[in-house]
């Protein structure tokens, strides 16, 4: 019967949301630049798709857009000046969208909806799917298809704000450019990277965004800010045991799923592991041999300081595992949240895609101090104000350390505000 709704939706130019699969309950399938991918999944996922970027690549409204932004490469390459203090602005401002550009090819894609069975299969299976624009999930196909080029273009926008326009983030001690973009050694780096563009990437352009992704993401790597992607794909590497034990787990023998540890960022690029994060993984250890959960879920990036090299999961992890005797196959890691926000949104990603069970409780396990901060209304004002939901629900505490909750399954939506862990 699903399938005959399908086929039918498919005939008649939309599909009924009421035969739609629920965002995939699997690690979602990456290629060769997983930066790319997490930022701007529908615009890697289009190029993977023939028939879909066929139907983008013949659009004669998108085809006036990829000509517009891959002449305004091209001037900018021949035009823009050596001045430090205006380089990186006459590079980066014409490979922005206008709110303008951005609507045309909103309307462009909604039309291509409608007329293009291949486009419209790609919105509600790959696109919906994929869980990554969630807030759009309820919403039909052109209008999930239209919002998600508009948070792919905002994404755009707010890379280039950060990495080439000076703009500052929102946590500036961490996730800052790395070069000043007023200087002399940044005007040469932007130079070279719209150069390379135009050589190596702008003659095989055939759909409309490829000039402005292209350009931003050599930004981003200007300032090596590839945190996104480091130790991607997990299900492949670091989770990989844990993922295939995780089908063994007799579930009902556990009070909780999953014991989450935030982790907790140094003071000094010499120190792996903070007293902290040691602390806290101490709890989470005793915890699971005392058989409160199957697993212990560690989460925190490449932090503190600024461009550290160490990430907390994976010290974490190896802390767990060298000191503290918790098999590798009983831990999870989350190398890329940078605050406790995404601390506890990561942790729900990974619960739904990883196919624990997502409607049973799990802990919170931390010092006292940053688990009342989590229970307070204050972090709650916070996560609306940052993610725009709360990724998590706390249901009640168990211990000074220990908070029940359950995962949000809107923490899958993709953030385009930060490139650096969307």
């Amino acid at each position: 019967m699903k399938l005959r709704s399908l086929i039918l939706g498919v005939l008649l130019g939309c599909l009924p949301l009421c035969a739609l699969e629920p965002p995939a309950k699997a690690p979602l399938a990456m290629g060769a630049d997983p930066v790319r991918d997490k930022n701007f999944f529908l615009l890697s996922s289009l190029e993977r798709d023939p028939q879909a970027s066929a139907a983008i690549g013949a659009d004669s409204g998108l085809q006036e857009l990829l000509h517009s932004k891959r002449t305004a490469l091209l001037a900018a390459d021949k035009a823009c000046p050596a001045n430090p203090s205006t380089a990186a602005e006459c590079y980066a401002q014409p490979m922005q969208w206008t709110p303008a550009e951005i609507d045309q090819a909103a309307h462009a894609l909604r039309a291509l909806y409608a007329a293009n069975p291949s486009l419209r299969v790609f919105t509600d299976t790959t696109l919906r799917r994929s869980g990554l624009y969630q807030k759009h999930q309820s919403s039909p196909g052109p209008d999930l298809l239209a919002s998600a080029w508009r948070d792919c273009a905002q994404g755009l926008n707010r890379m280039l704000d950060l990495y080439a326009l000076a703009r500052k983030p929102r946590y500036a001690q961490i996730d800052s450019a790395a070069y000043d973009v007023k200087s002399a050694s940044f005007a040469h780096l932007i130079q070279t990277a719209a150069s390379l563009v135009v050589e190596d990437r702008l003659p095989a352009s055939k759909l409309f965004y490829q000039p402005s992704l292209d350009f931003a993401l050599q930004v981003l790597r200007i300032h090596r800010r590839d945190e996104a992607g480091r130790h991607e794909p997990l299900d492949l590497g670091e989770n990989r045991a844990t993922l295939a034990r995780i089908r063994t787990i007799p579930w009902a023998k556990y009070p909780w799923t999953v014991i989450v540890v935030p982790g907790s960022g140094t003071e000094s690029i010499n120190v792996r592991l903070s007293p902290a994060g040691r602390m806290r993984c101490e709890l989470a250890a005793k915890r699971y041999h005392d058989r409160k959960a199957p697993l212990i879920l560690v989460s925190g990036g490449y932090v503190h300081p600024n461009q550290t090299p160490w990430a907390e999961a994976i010290e974490m992890k190896r802390f767990l595992i060298e000191e503290l005797h918790i098999p590798a196959d009983a831990i999870l890691i989350d190398p890329h949240a940078r605050h406790t926000t995404t601390n506890l949104r990561n942790a729900a990603r990974l619960v739904y895609r990883y196919g624990i069970p997502f409607e049973e409780p799990a802990l919170i396990t931390t010092d006292e101090f940053q688990s009342a901060s989590i229970e307070g209304p204050v972090f709650t004002a916070r996560c609306m104000l940052e993610l725009g939901y709360v990724p998590h629900r706390v249901t009640k505490r168990v211990s000074r350390f220990d908070l029940e909750f359950l995962p949000r399954i809107d923490s899958l939506q993709a953030d385009n505000t930060e490139p650096l862990d969307p």
